[in-house]
């Protein structure tokens, strides 16, 4: 046979010749990025702020920012999907010669109003969150490991997998950050104990402190979190979740605490608005 070929889902096939995706480096490393972002009434939210951290990823890795004018793509991808409530994802990869930009729109949100009002278990995951990694900062394309934990999650019928570091210290969660309440003060690992720094932690911090809350980011220990009246999960996507129970152990009374209810209505509040506080 002439070529190169391969062999796919049964069969030995020709392969396209320049930039094929299975020799690309993101397939085969997970030389990539991502960013996943909330559509609201047909519009992307926050769409400068996951432009900009993707820009300062790609800073990070030394790779060329993405061409495209992103809003013009997303917009597109929104309209030729008719999403109204859901989601955009953006995958920035490295292809066998330079660089890809896919855009994918999907029409629903994983989490429902009910999710909220319940709160969300979680668990501990058995292998710890490597705070001294040069890409834990970074939101790769090379994420088995969080997607796996998910599953495991998923199989146990709870809504997170929590990750603590090397040091036996709070991280993240598996596609979040992590808030606990004592006295009215706002306590969040801070960033260099093996987390993403989520967008969406960033705009609680900023809200907090207009609202005159005290928020400190700290190493926080593990049993801290045994003795908090309140704690909550953050990302894009779920916003602001209650969290009422890891380990089958409860969290304050069991029930999303009413300083996280104050920030949830605050945010939502806020998004209505359009208020400058993000």
């Amino acid at each position: 046979m002439d070529g190169h070929h391969v062999y796919l889902d049964g069969c030995v096939k020709k392969a396209p010749e320049k930039d094929a995706w299975f020799s690309c480096p993101g397939f085969l490393y997970g030389a990539g990025l991502f960013e996943t972002i909330r559509v609201e009434r047909g519009q992307p939210l926050f769409l400068e702020e996951h432009q900009d951290r993707l820009a300062l990823s790609c800073q990070t890795l030394n790779w060329p920012p993405p061409s495209t004018s992103l809003a013009e793509a997303v917009a597109l991808v929104i309209e030729a999907n008719r999403v109204k409530e859901g989601r955009v994802r953006l995958n920035y990869f490295q292809g066998k010669e330079g660089f890809h930009l896919l855009i994918t729109a999907e029409e629903g949100l994983p989490y429902r109003e009910e999710d909220y009002h319940k709160g969300c278990r979680a668990l501990i995951l058995p292998w710890p969150r490597n705070q001294r990694s040069p890409l834990v900062k970074l939101k790769t394309m090379n994420y088995l490991e969080n997607y796996w934990a998910l599953q495991k999650v998923k199989e146990e019928r709870a809504g997170e997998g929590l990750f603590l570091n090397l040091a036996g210290r709070w991280a993240e969660g598996t596609r979040s950050n992590i808030f606990m309440v004592k006295k009215d003060v706002l306590y969040t690992p801070q960033e260099d104990e093996g987390l993403l720094p989520g967008l969406m932690r960033r705009r609680v911090i900023r809200l907090a402190l207009r609202l005159g809350l005290e928020v400190v980011e700290a190493p926080l220990e593990k049993g801290f979190l045994w003795t908090a009246e309140e704690a909550f999960l953050t990302s894009s996507l779920m916003e602001i979740w209650p969290l009422v129970e890891v380990d089958k152990r409860p969290i304050g009374r069991v029930t999303p605490g009413p300083l996280t209810r104050l920030l949830w209505e605050k945010y939502q509040e806020a998004k209505r608005e359009g208020a400058g506080i993000f």
